[in-house]
């Protein structure tokens, strides 16, 4: 692991102070047009109150960027100790791998992590974020670059830092910390540039609201416009991230569709090549003889497919020892802490050979 020093101090010299929040629990009453005593009962007793005061009062409080006042005091006094997290999903075994490897750094130095597990859905990261924030998280880890403009503007309003994770930004002035997506899926198109593939597929996942994603489709892309090529529209499919069935079903669409099919698919992550093996499987197409098909991931069941599967491995588990590093190393009032170079390498297995003669 290689380390380059990254000078965002501005980003990272918050300094929290008293009264840091200057929105009282009279403003949001006095937006809500209802008294001190119901807003405090929103938050304490919400069984005591009708549904449209609450709703009038969660409104006014999201506005303002108000948060009850125990919350705001253990904020100013970063005393809390606890490291929120939003995170995608648990079920992709990296995310996994990152959130365990943060927790065991973090609770090294006796700080504990509050997890979120959201969808793509802007309300639920602000949802899951005000909750974070109301119960006084000293630092939040973000998933991606791709965040509400209403959740970073939460955090900043109450002076909460945060770094984002899965992704090195790039030209980006955010705080990340991971692994170049673009980079890492142009070095895997070009080592099927180099078999001699030149008929190219792609299944991918969520591409509208993932920035990993789109870096990765874009690193793709590029690579083959580099070499004179490029894809097909019909043969970029769009399947479910998770659900081997929707791989199966967009590998069947691609290659049952048209006279002239690929030779090569890139899939945006191995649980979509998965799917994509098992259905060339079904279909009679032999891979790596008549099809390649490669990953994103390297996930633990990719090296015992059959064929076993060419892909990039990603440093999950460095990735949240580096976080938490980070982190740390932040609180402890180092000026400028070094955010770490991750590098996500090509896995060369089975799956991937020279294309049949034409």
């Amino acid at each position: 692991m290689s380390i380059k020093t990254v000078d965002k101090s501005v980003a990272m010299k918050r300094v929290r102070k008293t009264g840091a929040n200057p929105v009282r629990l009279s403003d949001v009453a006095q937006l809500a047009k209802v008294s001190p005593a119901s807003v405090s009962r929103v938050f304490n007793d919400p069984d005591l109150v009708s549904e449209d005061v609450r709703q009038r009062v969660l409104r006014a409080a999201q506005v303002l960027n108000w948060v009850p006042n125990g919350a705001a005091q253990a904020l100013a006094s970063l005393r809390s100790r606890t490291i929120g997290v939003l995170i995608p999903t648990l079920s992709h075994q990296n995310f996994a791998n990152l959130i365990e490897s943060l927790q065991r750094q973090l609770g090294k130095a006796n700080y504990t992590l509050i997890l979120g597990c959201i969808e793509p859905d802007p309300n639920m990261h602000l949802q899951q974020a005000r909750k974070m924030v109301e119960r006084g998280v000293d630092w939040m880890v973000l998933v991606g670059e791709a965040q509400p403009p209403a959740l970073i503007e939460l955090l900043k309003a109450h002076n909460v830092p945060y770094v984002m994770t899965y992704t090195n930004g790039r030209n980006s002035e955010n705080v990340c910390i991971g692994i170049d997506n673009y980079a890492a899926a142009s070095t895997i198109t070009q080592h099927l540039l180099d078999l001699g593939h030149t008929r190219f597929a792609m299944l991918a996942h969520q591409f509208d609201v993932n920035d990993r994603i789109q870096q990765r489709m874009e690193g793709v892309r590029d690579t083959l416009a580099n070499a004179g090529l490029g894809i097909r529209p019909q043969h970029v499919v769009r399947v479910d991230r998770k659900h081997i069935a929707s791989a199966r079903e967009g590998l069947r669409q691609i290659m049952t569709s048209e006279r002239v099919k690929p030779t090569a698919i890139v899939c945006t992550n191995d649980y979509i090549a998965s799917g994509a093996i098992i259905e060339a499987s079904a279909l009679g197409i032999a891979v790596p003889q008549q099809l390649s098909i490669v990953g994103f991931d390297d996930i633990d069941t990719s090296a015992h497919l059959s064929p076993p599967l060419t892909t990039i491995h990603v440093p999950a588990q460095e990735m949240g020892e580096a976080v938490a590093g980070f982190i740390l190393d932040s609180i402890s009032g180092v000026d400028t802490p070094k955010i770490p170079e991750l590098t996500a390498e090509l896995v060369v297995r089975g799956s991937t050979a020279v294309p049949p003669a034409a």
